[in-house]
């Protein structure tokens, strides 16, 4: 084996942990994906679907999926990442936000950063592993 330059977990420690944690998501009701900005301005809330995603059971990754976009800002801003919320708000995880059309993992992938007031916000991607 060649000497690892991250930490490198075997796919049934990923599928074990990522499985764990959307059990923490899916605790209650759909949860939530809250877009902040660096200020902490909530820009959006966006529901997760129940279950709040899906392990793939090969390479561990997860990959979290919403009911639709948010159609309308709760404020103007740009954003700077993303809080994963069980449904009574207790925060489980933050991301990095980015813009973009393809998945990064690690990162929550919104179709713009720039956020208006009472327009439509779209995740494109959350994927952890």
């Amino acid at each position: 084996m060649a000497v690892p330059s991250v930490a490198t977990y075997s796919v049934a420690a990923k599928v074990g942990a990522h499985t764990f944690f959307l059990g923490l998501l899916d605790a209650g009701s759909n949860g939530l994906i809250r877009i902040r900005s660096s200020t902490d301005v909530l820009l959006s809330e966006i529901q997760m679907t129940d279950p709040a995603g899906t392990v793939d059971g090969g390479t561990g990754q997860l990959t979290i999926t919403t009911t639709g976009p948010d159609a309308s800002a709760n404020a103007t801003g740009t954003a700077a990442y993303a809080e994963l919320c069980a449904s009574d708000g207790t925060v489980h995880l933050a991301l990095p936000a980015q813009s973009g059309t393809a998945a990064v993992a690690g990162k929550i992938v919104l179709n713009t950063l720039s956020i208006v007031i009472a327009t439509p916000v779209t995740v494109i991607s959350t994927t952890i592993g």
